[in-house]
């Protein structure tokens, strides 16, 4: 085996990158598919596949690439397949223009930065991660404040101190989107 290469025939290491990458693809096949059971189900496939097919791949990069690309692709043959086209009478979905790459890449890169966003507020501490929580869903500070039973300046802290947090730990993001 070349030096650097990937296999997936350890059931751990393709257990890391399951738990890893599952709910950012899960998140991108939803784009596509306006349904998250649809798309759950879609991603376990592919992962099925990937395990069944052992294919080589050269890095981490390649894997992602790789999982992205079979999702995509998954989801634009189920779209076409005659099941969905019965489904798609009540919703328009323009399937050409999901084939796009500028489409395709930014979708992965919000999928990717929310997937990011909500990993770095589970490291907050829990009152300030729902105040985050809540501040991503349009509440105001006053709102924040009466949910959570706290002062509005306890709030304008907590998200002071958050933001600050947040700041360091997703400067990473930068790595993500070099890929791409």
């Amino acid at each position: 085996m070349p030096s650097g290469t990937l296999h997936f025939t350890s059931l751990k290491g393709f257990k890391v990158l399951f738990d890893t990458l599952y709910p950012s693809l899960c998140l991108f096949a939803k784009r596509y598919l306006n349904d998250m059971d649809s798309a759950k189900d879609l991603v376990q496939e592919v992962f099925i596949s990937v395990w069944e097919k052992q294919p080589e791949l050269k890095n981490q990069n390649a894997v992602k690439a790789y999982l992205y690309t079979m999702v995509k692709n998954r989801c634009l043959n189920y779209l076409h397949s005659k099941q969905a086209k019965q489904m798609r009478k009540t919703t328009s979905i323009d399937i050409e223009n999901l084939k796009h790459e500028v489409v395709v890449l930014a979708d992965i890169t919000m999928v990717e930065t929310y997937a990011h966003l909500y990993k770095a507020i589970k490291t907050l501490p829990k009152q300030t991660a729902k105040v985050i929580e809540l501040t991503l869903k349009d509440y105001t500070t006053k709102e924040i404040a009466e949910e959570l039973a706290i002062t509005p300046s306890t709030v304008r802290t907590q998200k002071s101190r958050a933001y600050l947090k947040l700041k360091g730990i997703l400067s990473q993001l930068n790595q993500f989107f070099l890929i791409f």
